[in-house]
């Protein structure tokens, strides 16, 4: 494990990712660690990532691999009204956490072929697309999401396919089509 102390849920994340490449397990980093990716840094005391997972039994194998590494885990499954299949929830001895999102509706499978790879501490690692993010940060629709969305907009709106951005965005709904719309109204993609 590379963590040794709180706030290091980066390091923790780089952990988690051994293990599902391992597992040969599709993931795409999303949250803050993505958003300062793209510019708009924050502090965060999480990390985050989607993951595709298709079968119960490989969700269980996974958490199980988690906790052969000494590792806290907790899966917790959506009913039937909640837009998140699933969570599997990673902590270390030492708090950080990392947050593994299977399921979340309205996201497609082409969302891990479009992940932009960097290198993060040594470590090669998939960032969900910018339009991807901003996509999913629109559906989460927090406040702190939103203000997320406006920061990424701002300093890397030349780099966003508006045209992809709408098509990805349409699959969350109608109410995230009209969020984008009111966002890109008050922070408008510079040309």
């Amino acid at each position: 494990m590379r963590t040794t102390s709180p706030g290091q849920s980066a390091l923790l994340l780089l952990d988690v990712i051994d293990i599902l490449n391992e597992r040969r397990i599709l993931y795409a980093i999303i949250g803050a660690f993505a958003a300062s990716f793209y510019g708009m840094v924050r502090a965060s005391l999480d990390a985050d990532a989607v993951i595709s997972i298709d079968h119960a039994q490989q969700s269980l194998q996974l958490c199980d691999d988690f906790r052969l590494k000494g590792l806290l885990v907790e899966d917790r499954k959506g009913d039937h009204n909640d837009p998140i299949r699933e969570v599997i929830n990673v902590q270390d001895r030492f708090g950080n956490r990392v947050d593994l999102l299977i399921g979340i509706r309205g996201m497609a499978q082409e969302v891990f072929s479009r992940t932009q790879k960097t290198k993060f501490s040594g470590s090669s690692i998939n960032i969900v697309s910018l339009e991807d993010l901003i996509a999913l940060k629109i559906f989460a629709g927090s406040p702190k999401d939103l203000q997320d969305v406006i920061g990424v907009v701002n300093v890397s709106g030349k780099k966003i396919n508006l045209g992809s951005l709408q098509a990805i965005t349409a699959r969350y709904g109608a109410d995230c089509v009209e969020r984008l719309q009111i966002l890109l109204k008050e922070n408008p993609l510079e040309k």
